[in-house]
Parts: structure tokens; C-alpha cells; sequence
């Protein structure tokens, strides 16, 4: 079994504890919505970082060199920008993101009515499509800690679209996709939970202002 399907399993064993735990321990609604988004959000920090790890190991190899360090960095610092940016200024930094993922899924629907052009790519570059949900979904994730149900669509379509498309048109490799999309996923609908979660808690305990 390939390194990132084995994060990946282990990102959803290691949710599924802390939800269990969570749950277990909070009665109350908002404070289960505040650990549900704070445990979304640390795992896929973790999960970054693993990834990051095994990719940057993988681009040092192959190419190697100064070459593999630059094409590491070319991922990895628009990514760590995003991520500040999410968390200082996220009212300017959510559309740009918006905009990134939907540029990239468009991207990827063009590259799937051209898979021999995407393959020869791929086998100069790396996994590209797998690395830049990867970049994009860890900005994402940050940005929900501050505009949670923005990013949690953000996170379920990085999650979910690229690894679809590139199924349909078998554009592409889909094991290294599969363990990318995997915990993005996860983190976004723990985002969605948590926002339904928060809002059905305020509801109920304020009805006239709900009714209002």
C-alpha cells in the first residue's frame, strides 16, 4: 500500500476517534461546533505536513537537486502565503481562493478531453493534480476557521470534483488523487457539521429570534 493512502486511512481513523471523544465529552452545541472546526482544521495541518514531507522526499529523489528543491517550493510557499492570508485577511483572501479552485477544476476538465498531454506531463512533473489539492486545500482549511461554511464547499469540492473528473475521463493517475482528495474531504464536511450544528444551537435557543 502506497505512503499517502496510508495517511489518508490514518487521518480518517484519527477523526473518527476525536469526533467519538468530542462528542462524548461536549453536551453543548456551540462548543461541539468550536472542536468539530478546531479538529478539522488540525488534521489537515497534520496532513499537510505529512504530505508535504512525502512529496518534497519524492521531488528531492526525482529530479533531485537544486531543481527538486525549486519545484517544492513552488507549491509550498503560494500555499503557506494562502494560509496567512486565510487567517489574517480572510474577507479578501476567500475569493481569491474561490477563484484558484475554480480555475484548477476547470483546468482539470480541459486536461480530461487531453490525458495523453496530461500523462506526459505528469511523468515529467509529478502528480500535479494531487499536489495542488493538497496546496489548495490547506489555505482552505485555515479560511474555516474563520468563514466555516465557505470553506467547507471549498473543501468538499477540492475533495471530491478533481478526483471525479479524472476518473470519467481517465485523465490521469488515481491512487495518489484518491489519498490527496481523501482528508480534504473529511475536513470539509467536519466544517459543514459543525455549521449546521452551531446554527440549529442558536436557533433553538433564541425561537424569537428565530421566528423573527
Amino acid at each position: 500500500m502506497d505512503v499517502p493512502i496510508i495517511l489518508a486511512l490514518g487521518a480518517i481513523v484519527v477523526v473518527a476517534v476525536v469526533l467519538g471523544i468530542v462528542f462524548a465529552r461536549e453536551k453543548d452545541p456551540l462548543r461541539r461546533a468550536t472542536a468539530l472546526q478546531r479538529t478539522g482544521a488540525a488534521v489537515m495541518a497534520v496532513f499537510t505536513v505529512l504530505a508535504g514531507i512525502f512529496i518534497g522526499g519524492y521531488a528531492m529523489q526525482d529530479p533531485g537537486g537544486n531543481t527538486g528543491l525549486l519545484i517544492t517550493l513552488a507549491w509550498v510557499l503560494p500555499m503557506l502565503i494562502l494560509a496567512v492570508g486565510a487567517w489574517f485577511w480572510p474577507a479578501p483572501t476567500a475569493p481569491l481562493l474561490l477563484a484558484l479552485a475554480s480555475s484548477f477544476i476547470a483546468a482539470c476538465v480541459w486536461l480530461a478531453f487531453d490525458p495523453a498531454a496530461l500523462r506526459e506531463f505528469i511523468s515529467e512533473n509529478g502528480p500535479v493534480i494531487a499536489v495542488s489539492v493538497v496546496a489548495l486545500s490547506f489555505p482552505a482549511a485555515v479560511l474555516g476557521l474563520k468563514r466555516t461554511a465557505l470553506a467547507g464547499w471549498l473543501l468538499v469540492a477540492l475533495g471530491v470534483l478533481p478526483l471525479l473528473i479524472t476518473i470519467i475521463g481517465r485523465s490521469g493517475p488515481v491512487a495518489s488523487l484518491t489519498a490527496a482528495s481523501v482528508v480534504p474531504l473529511i475536513c470539509g464536511i467536519v466544517y459543514l457539521v459543525s455549521v449546521r450544528m452551531a446554527s440549529g444551537s442558536q436557533t433553538s435557543g433564541n425561537p424569537r429570534a428565530a421566528a423573527a
